[in-house]
């Protein structure tokens, strides 16, 4: 009579996740939609600081005429930039939701305060990327307190043919309208001034 031998099957081996992979993998999945969120967003308008360039030949300021916004939303009103032609102007393009523009608002605060009294003019040209309104801009001169004078480009062909890729950008427009200086990206207090200063 043959013994017959029994072999016992080993117990089946199931992969359960690791404390770590189980904490990893939504991060992944995070890390992935954000990229690919990132990627579908406009890049005409990057907000990310960059630095002064100054303008060679001074070349003439390109007028336009856009729709004044004050806390309350759109006046009525429109401003000409030739209009101020005799006085310094301190141009600024922004967008409300744009971090260094809100960083940069109580430095022109503080500009305006000190320049905005005599033949320094400020005005800020607020753009539509990301769907900005002329509401995100009255919510912004509310929030941040201004006290100069903002427009709203709502087609951004003001922002288009200055060729404004980044906010904020100042642009420092002579007495006989001609484009003296540009910085792009949020600038100090000092580095504005001594423009102003030398444009006035």
């Amino acid at each position: 009579m043959t013994a017959m031998s029994t072999v016992k099957a080993g117990p089946s081996h199931k992969h359960t996740l690791s404390r770590s992979e189980k904490i990893a993998i939504p991060i992944i999945i995070i890390i992935a939609i954000w990229v690919v969120y990132s990627l579908s967003q406009p890049t005409t308008i990057p907000n990310t600081p960059t630095t002064m360039t100054q303008v060679s030949g001074h070349p003439a300021a390109p007028d336009f005429s856009l729709s004044v916004v004050s806390g309350g939303g759109l006046t009525g009103q429109t401003v000409t930039l030739s209009s101020f032609r005799g006085k310094v102007v301190l141009l600024e393009f922004m967008e409300p939701w744009c971090p260094h523009c809100q960083k940069m608002a109580p430095v022109l605060e503080n500009l305006y305060n000190q320049y905005g009294k005599g033949n320094v003019v400020f005005l800020t040209v607020a753009g539509p990327w990301q769907g900005a309104t002329a509401d995100d801009t009255a919510r912004f001169i509310k929030d941040y307190g201004s006290t100069w004078s903002y427009v709203y480009d709502s087609s951004g062909s003001a922002l288009s043919v200055y060729g404004v890729n980044a906010t904020p950008t100042f642009i420092i427009i002579g007495r006989d309208g001609s484009i003296v200086a540009r910085y792009e990206g949020e600038q100090s207090y000092d580095t504005l001034a001594a423009g102003l200063t030398a444009a006035s």
